[in-house]
């Protein structure tokens, strides 16, 4: 669907922001503008998150000095970076229409391309594998939202939430970009899992090759690339630690949610419980701190609370007390 004039502008003031961030991301004085901007309303906030998601479609590419040349011809047309854009309607028209000229638009591939966006969606307990128009198949565990977009250039996936398991058509023509939050995982013909649960992103090869790229702070560059050989788990953790490599991964233990089995490894309980309430509706709630901070290791099955509940309470110093819907444990005092 068409956006309005009026919602049309607001993105176009979005898109002359993201520009002038990226010129000059170390100028306190424009990001503090910026920050006024944004916050003046909840409309400027989506727009500014929908030009980002755009600029993204377009991976690398979007920084080709060609393509920066395009945009900012576009947008200069569209009412200049120092004017009222809503001043100048015939400035925006052209504007617009420059911007929705092909798949190099910022935002216009979407309205040009509606059908080539899906979004894949399994409920608690329930998993599910789609094939995509381009031969690629995504496996979805339990509790798990991804989105799916299409250019002629670019296929990009988003891991909204959950765990989805990657096998990458090849297409050297259109690589697949699968982006957890702020890390994106470049591949051509391959197959990876990213994991995305809160802020913790895992991503693990099991054949071919990806890099992994963090995104670019307002101020500041991007750290450098990290490229996965199969077997290597890459961990970013939630608590913003640099990312942890892991070498020799057993692949099949790695790969057993897709046979309905849980494999922790020394992992926080917290994180443990994370994954086991995606399978059941009686949630599992871990109180204090010391009792989060737990480190388990076992293999359960999935959807199955009571045993792992059980276990809990065998190997820890935990008291454990349900009311039907909720099992609360915290640490003995």
């Amino acid at each position: 669907m068409a956006r309005s004039l009026s919602d049309s502008i607001v993105h176009e003031e979005a898109a002359r922001w993201l520009l002038r961030l990226g010129d000059a991301p170390d100028d306190a004085a424009i990001f503090e503008s910026f920050e006024d901007w944004r916050d003046a309303s909840p409309e400027h906030r989506q727009a500014f998150e929908d030009v980002q998601e755009s600029w993204a479609l377009f991976g690398d590419q979007a920084a080709a000095p060609e393509l920066l040349v395009l945009r900012r011809d576009a947008l200069g047309r569209a009412g200049g970076a120092g004017k009222r854009p809503g001043l100048d309607r015939r400035g925006v028209a052209a504007g617009l229409a420059a911007l929705a000229a092909g798949p190099l638009a910022i935002y216009g591939w979407r309205q040009l391309h509606p059908d080539a966006r899906q979004t894949l969606r399994t409920a608690v307990g329930e998993q599910r594998t789609v094939t995509l128009s381009d031969g690629s198949r995504v496996s979805l565990d339990a509790n798990t939202l991804v989105k799916v977009a299409y250019s002629p250039a670019l296929r990009l996936a988003e891991v909204v939430e959950g765990r989805a398991h990657f096998e990458v058509a090849k297409d050297k023509a259109r690589p697949m970009k699968v982006r957890a939050g702020t890390r994106t995982v470049t591949a051509l013909g391959t197959a990876f899992t990213v994991e995305h649960e809160g802020a913790r992103v895992i991503v693990t090869l099991v054949e071919g090759r990806v890099a992994v790229t963090e995104a670019a702070p307002v101020r500041g560059a991007a750290p450098p690339p990290k490229e996965l050989a199969p077997q290597q788990q890459l961990v970013f953790a939630a608590d913003a630690t640099p990312p942890l490599m892991h070498e020799a991964v057993d692949v099949e233990r790695a790969m057993a949610w897709r046979e309905g089995k849980l494999v922790f490894d020394d992992e926080s309980l917290a994180d443990a419980v994370a994954r086991v309430n995606n399978y059941s509706r009686v949630k599992i709630v871990v109180e204090d701190a010391p009792a989060r901070a737990l480190k388990i290791s076992g293999i359960f099955n999935a959807g199955d609370t009571p045993a792992f509940v059980e276990a809990v309470q065998s190997y820890f110093p935990v008291d454990v007390s349900a009311d039907g819907s909720t099992v609360e444990i915290r640490s003995r005092t």
